[in-house]
Formats: structure tokens, sequence, C-alpha cells
């Protein structure tokens, strides 16, 4: 066996803990199972993946490429920011 180290939600922590006891397996063992026997193309784990590739990639557009999310913004939200930036100026 190889060891690897995951960082995981609390929620999969959780899930984790109490479904390998249920199990009476190691947490080890159950998330062995888990990644042998999942199926990537289930429609719920599909939605899921992407629902996180684009949070993740909405982060990386507001902190890395500023200039193109400003470019996708309508001049409603652009004229919301500058304003929003204007009074923080003043305070």
């Amino acid at each position: 066996m190889k060891n690897t180290q995951l960082n995981l939600s609390e929620k999969a922590v959780v899930n984790l803990a109490t479904l390998s006891q249920e199990l009476g397996i190691s947490r080890d063992d159950f998330a062995t199972l888990c990644f042998e026997y999942v199926d990537i193309k289930h429609q719920g784990i599909v939605n899921a993946a992407r629902k996180i590739r684009d949070k993740k990639s909405k982060k990386t557009i507001n902190k890395k490429n500023l200039s193109q999310h400003l470019k996708q913004l309508s001049a409603e939200q652009v004229e919301l920011l500058l304003n929003k930036a204007a009074q923080k100026k003043k305070s």
C-alpha cells in the first residue's frame, strides 16, 4: 500500500469516520474502497465536480486576473464597484 495525504472537507471527514465505523473497517480501507469503485461518470459526481471547479475558478479570477474579470462585468457592476471603492477611500 502507498500513503497519501488528502485535505478533506469537514463533511467528508465525518462521513469517512462514520461510514468506516459502520462497516467495521479502517478509514484507510474505506477510502481505498471508495477510490477503487467510484464512477466519475455518475451524474452526481460530475455536477459536484463542476461546482467545485466553478467555485475555485471564480476565486482565481478575482485574485489573479482582475483585468479579465472586470471586462466580464456589466457597466452597472463596474459602476457599483467604483462607488464602493470611492466610499472606502473616503473613510
